[in-house]
């Protein structure tokens, strides 16, 4: 039995590992791709906000240079333009009209402004001789744009309506490279008040700008995606590693145990020979027995590769009546032949018959490896404790034996596939039995619990639902 559920386990564990190796696989690639999706998505969006922002402070900074160039050019003109300012006459002014104005020689913000109107007229005239130089307004963009250094190529002209008159190149290479007007970022501002005139000016920044303050994130991301690409990729190929070999394992297993059938045919049809040539009834009845045993062992293998045929990871449970305290007695009895060189003591409460709903193959399983565990660590006298209680909710299974005992560290630990606490002992421990039985409790919808400490012993219990027994016929003295 100890052997089908080694089998057991390397076949569930098998395909539990190639399965989700596919599952992981494809998850890791969507991860990594979605990481590198979302960065790229969030530095584009970065950029482009930081764009916008520079091209709003371009354009602001140019409306304030080129007004405040026109004032001076106007008022550096005055001389030479010929107007003249009439006070209303307040006879033609209605009765109730309302006479507003303003005029600030500080700052012109307003198209009612006074100043900023006349400027605009003159303007006009100055435009009409093209006596706006654009060289003061380069010489104060230069000075005054905060990121002027990151400019690799720009132009200013003063255009009427489609025609350029007055244009100004600055950069390497700056005619070609302006030669598309889609390139780069365009400003455009009105100048006068007849809307022939506008100042355009067109500008190139260098492809740093908008991701200069990015550039550590960015690279900081790329090494953690790199990194995170690395480790999985390294975790997937030892997984695949791992699957393979757990894949050949399990093709061995299968081989072997099929092969077992075999074998176990020649044993089950010499015991029958022997049965039926033995005169003595005493021998009749061992022979019988030992025949009984090896018609069960056939049985689980033929369950076993059952198993390893289904695609359902589950353990499929049978639920069928389990004399629970004449197979311990049994089985403790088959385990002073194998360890005949041990002196084996046990008790079992209640002693009247204790049955459990439960799947014969499986449970059984479960029973013999803890008793066999409890046999195995127990020294030259092992002494073990079997009981079976109820309460309202739980029937309780106790093994309870006087071994080395677990440490703590290792008792949430033993449950686990292929964990050996010992590995310095000399006893062969492959780490599966325990993983298997909690499995085979879980699927009976109970638990499996461990008190230990070193050097005085060890319990296993086992925690059946009342109902599930109730269901399907416990014996009345569990469910009390």
């Amino acid at each position: 039995m100890k052997r089908f559920s080694v089998f057991s386990s390397y076949f569930c564990i098998t395909r539990c590992f190639i399965m989700k190796r596919n599952i992981l696989i494809l998850f890791s690639a969507a991860a990594i791709a979605l990481l590198i999706v979302s960065q790229i998505v969030w530095v584009q969006q970065l950029v482009e906000r930081d764009k916008q922002r520079l091209e709003t402070e371009l354009k602001q900074t140019l409306e304030s240079i080129v007004a405040f160039c026109l004032s001076k050019q106007v008022s550096g003109n005055l001389d030479n333009l010929n107007f003249e300012m009439k006070p209303a006459d307040p006879g033609t002014i209605p009765q109730n009209a309302v006479i507003k104005g303003s005029f600030d020689t500080k700052e012109y913000s307003s198209d009612k402004n006074l100043g900023n109107f006349l400027v605009g007229v003159f303007a006009e005239d100055l435009l009409q001789e093209n006596k706006i130089p654009l060289e003061p307004i380069d010489s104060l963009f230069r000075k005054e744009f905060a990121f002027y250094p990151e400019i690799a190529a720009y132009s200013m002209s003063i255009e009427k309506n489609d025609s350029t008159m007055r244009d100004r190149y600055v950069g390497q290479h700056a005619r070609t490279v302006l030669k598309d007007t889609a390139n780069g970022v365009n400003i455009l501002i009105p100048i006068g008040k007849t809307g022939k005139y506008r100042y355009h000016a067109q500008v190139v920044f260098r492809p740093t700008i908008f991701t200069q303050r990015l550039r550590s994130t960015v690279a900081f991301s790329a090494i953690a995606i790199i990194l995170i690409s690395i480790l999985l990729i390294y975790q997937l190929a030892g997984l695949k590693r791992q699957a393979n070999e757990l894949e050949a394992h399990k093709h061995a297993v299968t081989g072997i145990v099929h092969d077992l059938k075999s074998p176990l045919a020649y044993v089950y049809t010499l015991l029958s020979v022997f049965e039926k040539n033995e005169p003595g009834d005493q021998k009749k009845e061992m022979f019988s027995r030992a025949k009984a045993r090896v018609k069960y062992l056939s049985n689980k293998i033929e369950v076993l590769l059952s198993a390893m045929k289904s695609k359902d990871q589950s353990l499929r449970i049978c639920r069928e009546p389990y004399n629970f305290t004449s197979r311990c007695r049994e089985i403790i009895e088959e385990l002073r032949v194998i360890y005949n060189g041990k002196d084996i003591a046990y008790s079992i409460e209640p002693q009247e018959e204790v049955i459990l709903s439960a799947d014969p193959v499986y449970f059984d399983a479960c029973v013999r490896n803890l008793l066999d565990n409890a046999v195995k660590y127990s020294g030259d006298k092992p002494y073990i404790r079997i009981s079976a209680v109820g309460d309202d909710r739980y029937i309780y299974l106790s093994f309870a034996d006087n071994g080395k005992g677990i440490a703590k560290k290792d008792q949430k630990k033993i449950f686990r596939e292929f964990y050996c606490a010992d590995k310095s002992s000399s006893l062969k421990n492959h780490g599966i039995g325990l993983a298997f039985t909690r499995r085979i409790v879980q699927a009976h919808s109970g638990k499996i619990t461990v008190e230990s400490s070193v050097g005085e012993g060890s319990v296993f219990t086992i925690l059946l639902p009342k109902k599930i027994s109730e269901k399907y016929g416990t014996d009345k003295s569990i469910i009390g």
